[in-house]
């Protein structure tokens, strides 16, 4: 229903040559993914291009890499077991319900 009325009223303004108003979302959220892939992109050749022997930097990105792998199984554990706690929470709940 509101996108039939937003499409009316982009239609009427286009009509008469002007444009929707653009939100400050519209300019923001590009411009902020932009700088992030520069930042990521920035951080890379920095890695690159640092004064350590290849071996080395392997060694410390697939540290990090696996460090982060490690942080993310734990969490995922973390979430099975307190998922695991909920379930068991819940059954003692319904065997707690009296039946008629």
């Amino acid at each position: 229903m509101f996108d039939r009325a937003k499409d009316y009223g982009e239609s009427a303004l286009a009509a008469i040559g002007l444009q929707p108003r653009r939100s400050t979302s519209d300019y923001l959220l590009p411009a902020l993914g932009l700088f992030g892939v520069g930042v990521l992109v920035g951080a890379g050749l920095g890695l690159m291009f640092a004064p350590k022997r290849g071996a080395e930097l392997r060694g410390d990105i697939s540290r990090g890499v696996r460090t982060v792998g490690e942080k993310i199984r734990r969490r995922r554990e973390s979430i099975d077991a307190s998922d695991a706690d909920a379930t068991e929470a819940g059954d003692d709940v319904l065997t707690a319900v009296p039946t008629r």
